[in-house]
């Protein structure tokens, strides 16, 4: 019986994924870049979705972004109504970013349209193979979520 040869994972996933990025982003961002959203911007919505109001060096720190770029991103966000800036009653330093209404209809429209363009992307799969492809997806979120 002849060894089974070994795959090369990492490289056959990096030329499928950008692709496969591309195209979801492509579908689902369109009407949220119709609305004159900028990826940053998007990435801060889902940000503060998934944590609650947070602090702005926070925030910086997990888009991997200066405080600066941050800042700029987030006065753009203020004047489009999406969020606000709350300023911490017991120190003035501490300055976290919360949603406004505007920014939390838009989250629900991302979330419906990424499931759109999601269900789209899948829909050449059989229930049992979205299944096999969760349960994988799922393992590697908690594990990159154990790593935080």
């Amino acid at each position: 019986m002849a060894p089974k040869k070994r795959i090369d994972f990492g490289g056959e996933i990096s030329k499928m994924q950008p692709v496969i990025l591309r195209e979801v982003t492509k579908k689902h961002m369109l009407t949220i870049l119709g609305a004159g959203l900028t990826f940053p911007q998007i990435t801060v919505l889902d940000y503060i979705k998934e944590k609650g109001s947070c602090k702005m060096g926070r925030l910086a720190e997990a888009l991997n972004m200066t405080m600066s770029a941050v800042t700029g991103i987030v006065d753009k966000m203020i004047k489009l109504k999406l969020v606000k800036r709350v300023r911490s009653s017991k120190d003035r330093r501490i300055v976290r970013v919360a949603f406004l209404k505007k920014g939390s209809e838009m989250v629900k429209l991302m979330n419906k349209e990424r499931k759109v363009a999601i269900d789209s992307l899948f829909s050449v799969f059989t229930d049992s193979e979205k299944r096999v492809y969760l349960k994988l997806v799922r393992k590697m979120y908690d594990n990159l979520r154990e790593k935080k």
